[in-house]
Order: C-alpha cells, then sequence, then structure tokens
C-alpha cells in the first residue's frame, strides 16, 4: 500500500520505507487512459495530446479528459505518470532473477546499476526529457515532484540494501535525489554512444556519495547539505538549453 507511515517521533524514525510503499498497478479508468498515453511521448511529447489521442484510440469520449486531476494542467499528469510508471518498471526488472542486478554484491554498485537502468527509460523520449524537467519545476507541481523523486531515491536505496538508519537514512536519500537529478540534466546533453559520458558522471556521482559516508553527523551539517536546492538545479540547467 502506498504511502508514508506514521509521521509521530519524527525525530526517532524514519518516515517510511519502500517496503511500505509497494508497487501496485492500478486499473482505474485514468491510469489505463495514462499507460496508454505514454505510448505517445515519442511522437507529441510530454504533452497533453498524448492523453486526447489515448482517449480517441480506445473509442472513449473526449469529454472523458476531465477526469484528470491537474485540470487544464494535463501535461503534467503525463509527467508524473511517466515517472511513476519507470519507478514501477524498475521495480519490476529486480524482481527478473536474471536480472544481472542479482550478481552485484556491492550496496554502491547496485546503486550505479539501479541509477543507469532507470535513466535507460529516458533515451527513447531524451528529445522531449526538457519538457518533463520544465513541468517539474512548475511552482504549483513542485510538491508532487518532490515526492516522486524522493520516492524514487528510497526504492533505489532500499533495493541496492541499505541499511540506514535514523539521521543517516534522510543523508542518503537525498543525497541520491540530487545524484539522480544531477545525471538526468547531464544525460539531456550527452551525445556519446550509448550515453557512455552519462554512466561514467554516474559512477562518478555515486564515488562521491560512497565517501561522503555519514560524514554529516549533526544537523547543522545535515542543514547545509539539504540547502543544495534540487528545485534551483534543474532550473539553471534548463536556463543553459
Amino acid at each position: 500500500m502506498l504511502g508514508r507511515i506514521g509521521i509521530a517521533r519524527r525525530s526517532a524514525y524514519r518516515f517510511y520505507h519502500s517496503v511500505d510503499h509497494t508497487v501496485s498497478r492500478k486499473s482505474s479508468i485514468d491510469h489505463v487512459i495514462l499507460d496508454k498515453a505514454l505510448t505517445y511521448i515519442p511522437r507529441f511529447g510530454f504533452h497533453e495530446q498524448c492523453i486526447t489521442q489515448a482517449i480517441r484510440d480506445m473509442s472513449y469520449p473526449d469529454s472523458l479528459s476531465g477526469v484528470f486531476s491537474s485540470g487544464n494542467n494535463k501535461d503534467f499528469e503525463v509527467v508524473l505518470h511517466w515517472l511513476k510508471f519507470n519507478r514501477n518498471k524498475l521495480h519490476g526488472d529486480i524482481l527478473d532473477p536474471t536480472d544481472q542486478f542479482h550478481a552485484i554484491k556491492n550496496e554502491y554498485d547496485r546503486v550505479t546499476y539501479l541509477i543507469n537502468k532507470r535513466l535507460e527509460s529516458n533515451i527513447a523520449i531524451k528529445p522531449y526529457l526538457h519538457q518533463a524537467l520544465a513541468q517539474l519545476v512548475v511552482p504549483y507541481n513542485i510538491p508532487s515532484s518532490l515526492e516522486e523523486l524522493h520516492q524514487l531515491s528510497d526504492d533505489i536505496a532500499f533495493y541496492a540494501g541499505d541499511n540506514s538508519n535514523d539521521f543517516a537514512w534522510y543523508l542518503k536519500r537525498m543525497g541520491l535525489s540530487t545524484v539522480y537529478v544531477s545525471s538526468e540534466l547531464y544525460m539531456l546533453q550527452d551525445t556519446s554512444e550509448n550515453f557512455r559520458d552519462t554512466k561514467e558522471f554516474v559512477k562518478e556521482k555515486v564515488d562521491s556519495l560512497r565517501s561522503l559516508g555519514t560524514g554529516y553527523t549533526n544537523i547543522e551539517q545535515w542543514a547545509a547539505f539539504n540547502g543544495i536546492s534540487l528545485i534551483n538545479l534543474i532550473k539553471s540547467q534548463l536556463l543553459r538549453g
């Protein structure tokens, strides 16, 4: 069941863990339409036209577009569903006992593998990736964007075998969120064969996170670390083009 466990005594316990937001595939009509809409991203980009086309392909009336909660901002509905879909896909990938993930023993090497695995999902839609990132930093989209990003970083840490607790738990997930966002932004500009440079970038960033370890041990250091704004990072890179 998706969701966070109780937030009482937050100073002593983590908010939730991946075991508490296990993956479930909804069969409601909006999810069925959005699943179909994702197939149109390579054609229309992250645009509400994907939803319109999906509705028509499935022989539903155009008026059904009104079921989507973001109202006029259906572009973000496509983006958010894309993020959730691929986070769930990552979960499905590691359930495959033949996946090479299971041959990797080191936690941080697993993290590197999982981040690269998630980034592979961006290849087919790379020409439109900047559109998705631009939607993430629209002010009224930010809460949902950050929630999904941190769920991804929690999943990656959990699957990799992280056993940190309390304060170190928050540190590692914020670090992973920063690594993932930085890697996705790097990928936007990467023209190397098979995204070789992006993979090397991910390795370097994860190695830096590994060397950080539990070096941040007090609230002042945590505040400074958390002060790295992922939103400002995305905005600054998008402005550079």
